[in-house]
């Protein structure tokens, strides 16, 4: 009897792993959100008031630290680090070819 496991070695984006629909935006949403998360903990703010500073509705802050994104999109999100006075800054360059495809990506300075 053989106690082999089987396993699929991942491509380096879970949503791409899972098969959804235009996994790049997804993986940059979910890290902008965790970024959010990130900062309104740091400034140890209540989602009340990180909601008046995003002027969103509390159940919106809610949502987006706890990962549910659907709804938003990567330009509301981006705008959203804004409020939070971060420069956002779009690199487009061409992709190495060492590389299949291009990716989408979110890099935090």
């Amino acid at each position: 009897m053989s106690d082999s496991i089987e396993f699929t070695k991942s491509s380096g984006n879970v949503f791409a792993d899972l098969g959804l629909d235009q996994p790049e935006e997804i993986k940059a949403k979910v890290h902008l959100a965790h970024l959010i998360t990130q900062i309104i903990n740091h400034r140890h703010m209540t989602q009340k008031q990180a909601a008046i500073e995003l002027g969103l509705t509390q159940p919106k802050v809610s949502n987006i630290m706890a990962g549910r994104i659907e709804g938003y999109s990567l330009e509301k999100l981006m705008m959203l680090m804004v409020k939070l006075d971060r420069d956002v800054e779009i690199v487009i360059k061409k992709k190495p070819k060492t590389r299949e495809q291009a990716h989408l990506n979110v890099v935090y300075a």
